[in-house]
Formats: C-alpha cells, sequence, structure tokens
C-alpha cells in the first residue's frame, strides 16, 4: 500500500484571522506571525503550532523571484514584505499558497503556485493597468502623472 503525500500549505495572516481547517504539512513566516497582535489571531496560531505548523524565513533568493513576477503582474505597489515572504516560502517548500487576498493570489499564480482561498473565491490572473485621475492617461507604473500632476492609481 503506498501513502499519499501530505499536502503542503504556506498560510497567510488571513488564515490565522478565521477558524479554517487545513491539514497536511502547514508552513507560515516569521513576519506572518508578526501580523497576529490579536488574541484570536494569536490562539488559533498556538492551536495550528500544537498540530505541526512550522514557521519558517524564506531564502532570500527567492524574494528576488516573487518581486519580479509581482511588478510584470503589477502587484508589487501593494505586496507587503509578509506577502512576499509567504509567496518565497511557497516556491521554497513546493507549496501551495492559503490566502483571500487577490495580490497574492495573482502573484501566486504569476509563478506557477497553487493557490487556496479561504473564504472567497480565487482571483482570476490579471495584468493591472494604471491611470490618471485627473487627465485619464494610461501609464506603466503608479505615481504621479507626467502630464497633469494627478495621482496614478491601479486599476482593472
Amino acid at each position: 500500500m503506498t501513502d499519499t503525500p501530505r499536502r503542503r500549505l504556506v498560510l497567510d495572516a488571513s488564515a490565522f484571522f478565521v477558524h479554517i481547517t487545513a491539514e497536511g504539512e502547514l508552513y507560515t513566516t516569521h513576519s506572518v506571525v508578526a501580523e497576529l497582535r490579536d488574541v484570536t489571531s494569536q490562539g488559533r496560531l498556538e492551536l495550528l503550532r500544537a498540530q505541526g505548523l512550522i514557521v519558517l524565513t524564506p531564502a532570500s533568493a527567492l524574494l528576488a523571484e516573487v518581486q519580479k513576477a509581482a511588478v510584470k503582474s503589477g502587484d508589487a505597489t501593494v505586496l507587503s514584505a509578509a506577502d512576499t515572504d509567504v509567496l518565497a516560502l511557497a516556491l521554497e517548500t513546493g507549496s501551495a499558497v492559503m490566502t483571500d487576498d487577490y495580490a497574492v493570489q495573482n502573484t501566486a499564480m504569476r509563478l506557477g503556485v497553487e493557490v487556496v482561498p479561504i473564504q472567497m473565491r480565487a482571483a482570476k490572473k490579471r495584468k493591472w493597468k494604471y491611470r490618471c485621475s485627473g487627465c485619464g492617461r494610461y501609464w506603466s507604473h503608479p505615481g504621479e502623472c507626467e502630464v497633469c500632476g494627478a495621482e496614478i492609481r491601479r486599476k482593472f
């Protein structure tokens, strides 16, 4: 009889804010743990640690790969350091990412990392556009419009 491999999951902070049932090899990052400030999420962290949750720091070489993918998808400006760590750890461990964060999901799909949504539907892969809120021109990056000086915002 052969053993089925256990599913590997890297948990984003959103996985600790709701009651989830996650089985298999569970991972998260030190930066995610630092985001868990309320008693409920800390309690869930301790419960999952007792069930074998492993807290790791991803290899720094993979952080650059995640950042490149985030730039290509247009999510680089909204991903936090913890989000980047989660994605890098998923690459390092060959895991899926459990998150409801659309920017994390979009970047994960660009990296070829499986996404497991928690409460919401999985995001569709997309490339963000940047549009000036003043004159309506489209740009390849956020910031200030070179034509009218208004804020350039990310949009679908």
